[in-house]
């Protein structure tokens, strides 16, 4: 019968110091979760703020032609940039690649700007405009090819920042 209320003795203790591990891995759990409350989450400290941002627009053409073009609405942003990395395999005169960035609102055209050299596509670009208080701006590409070699243009990490 001793042997009996020992066990029962150890038992509880083991019980115990499992419950007491347990309580202190629930409060250094509960001590981790801080205040985690973002102030100013999309300005980067000078002044600019992303108001628009996308994955990527690209087209891989397999027929002969394609464009591609995106259509964002800007409003209390007078003042923007767009950034981007460009990439493309058009190298020669069969194939051809572009982009396009137009800024506009009902009356006027505040930026209209084509790159279309094979030698500068391949790389971060940033264009800024100044528009009204509300206005559209447009990303465009277009691929072409005139043989039967595979074509594509992609911007990737697409960014429009308020500054």
């Amino acid at each position: 019968m001793d042997e009996t209320l020992i066990f029962a003795e150890n038992k509880h203790k083991l019980l115990m110091k499992y419950l007491l591990i347990l309580f202190a891995l629930f409060t250094i759990y509960i001590y981790g979760c801080g205040d985690d409350n973002t102030t100013n989450s999309n300005n980067n400290g000078n002044g600019e703020t992303v108001i628009f941002s996308m994955d990527s627009l690209s087209i891989y053409l397999t027929s002969n032609i394609e464009a591609k073009d995106t259509n964002i609405v800007i409003t209390n942003a007078p003042n923007v940039k767009v950034t981007f990395n460009c990439s493309t395999n058009a190298d020669s005169i069969s194939t051809f690649a572009l982009y396009r960035i137009i800024a506009f609102d009902s009356t006027n055209f505040f930026i209209d700007s084509v790159n279309n050299h094979i030698s500068k596509l391949n790389t971060n670009h940033s264009i800024s405009t100044t528009g009204s208080n509300n206005y559209n701006l447009k990303i465009l590409i277009q691929a072409s090819r005139g043989n039967a070699t595979p074509c594509f243009i992609k911007l990737s990490n697409i960014k429009i920042i308020k500054f």
